[in-house]
């Protein structure tokens, strides 16, 4: 795990990490290619979905939701395999240098887009060492705190921040521990945070609701039963709108922090050179088997709003999202060593 350390930064833009995927045209849903490459015999074996986290966390389980209706419809399995380690980068080092042949995919959440601003240096290009794929959905997260805690609302947490000696611990499994919405919380509400990292989001939770930290803010995946079961307790949402899942709590904004909208999303790459029939392949399996019923429902128990786009569409999304996010960690002039 990487040594956080706070220094000053360049603030260089990164617009031209869209450059990589310049050029691609949006395909049409199970259009002609996709028959194309099944009768060149794509794919003839297991494809490998790489998920940069534990198992049980919210990529992990989306992950497994996808590969088992996605494997129908490419005629092969489709095998989640977990990298865990460095908030996804360790996934993503190792995905972008496999093999371009359709066979190693990854499955990214936004810390993805995170860790060029965060990381002195990376071994590959967040954007422009990979090809997209699709994008898969957005989901809310969540500040909890203990279920023992005095903070009944934003408003008393902040207030118990402001007056600590020490500053609240908070635990993450993004990248070596920092979390783009605890960073914006600093930043809105002015309070000390010192930031714990784990290996997963559910590793974290458990110390929080042991009280060995006194906030998260998670994905609602992850920490809805915990809430509904009075072991945490939910404070606010990062979403524009409130979360189904926790129809209760009130959004951030709706409590006046209107900078603080840090919901997380996932999508999925493959290694830059990847094929383009393969490329399409694989959107349209995965696209067709978040159209069926029973996933859609599925995915929309977790929390998460499916929101299938066109590969160009995605490619676009994730450069504007890189350029956003990148600058979060500059702006904390925050680095890992």
């Amino acid at each position: 795990m990487g040594r956080i350390r706070a220094c000053h930064m360049r603030t260089t833009r990164r617009a031209m990490l869209a450059a990589g995927f310049s050029g691609l045209a949006a395909p049409a849903l199970f259009s002609g290619t996709a028959r194309a490459q099944r009768a060149s015999g794509y794919p003839e074996r297991p494809v490998t979905l790489m998920v940069g986290y534990g198992a049980g966390g919210a990529t992990d389980v989306i992950a497994r939701a996808l590969a088992e209706r996605a494997a129908p419809a490419l005629g092969q399995p489709m095998v989640v395999l977990n990298v865990p380690g460095a908030g996804g980068t360790i996934a993503s080092d190792r995905a972008a240098k496999a093999p371009a042949d359709g066979y190693t995919i990854l499955l990214i959440a936004n810390a993805h887009v995170v860790a060029p601003g965060l990381y002195a240096s990376l071994t590959y290009d967040t954007v422009g060492d990979f090809a997209p794929v699709t994008f898969i959905g957005q989901s809310a997260n969540v500040l909890v705190v203990p279920a023992n805690a005095p903070d009944r609302d934003l408003a008393s947490l902040a207030a118990r921040a402001r007056s600590s000696e020490q500053p609240l611990r908070t635990g993450s499994a993004a990248l070596a521990g920092f979390q783009p919405a605890h960073q914006l919380m600093r930043e809105a509400l002015g309070i000390p945070l010192e930031a714990v990292p784990y290996r997963s989001g559910p590793q974290g939770q458990t110390d929080l609701i042991a009280g060995r930290l006194d906030l998260m803010v998670s994905n609602v995946l992850e920490v809805a039963e915990h809430v509904k079961a009075g072991r945490l307790r939910a404070l606010a949402v990062t979403s524009a709108t409130r979360t189904p899942l926790l129809p209760d709590i009130p959004t951030f904004a709706e409590l006046g922090v209107q900078e603080l909208q840090a919901d997380s999303w996932f999508g999925v790459l493959a290694p830059r050179g990847t094929p383009t029939a393969a490329l399409d392949r694989l959107h349209d399996a995965l696209t067709q088997a978040m159209a069926e019923p029973a996933l859609k429902d599925r995915l929309t128990a977790l929390g998460l709003l499916p929101q299938p786009m066109s590969r160009a569409e995605w490619g676009s999304f994730l450069a504007a999202q890189t350029e956003k996010w990148s600058a979060v960690p500059r702006r904390a002039n925050v680095r890992v060593d």
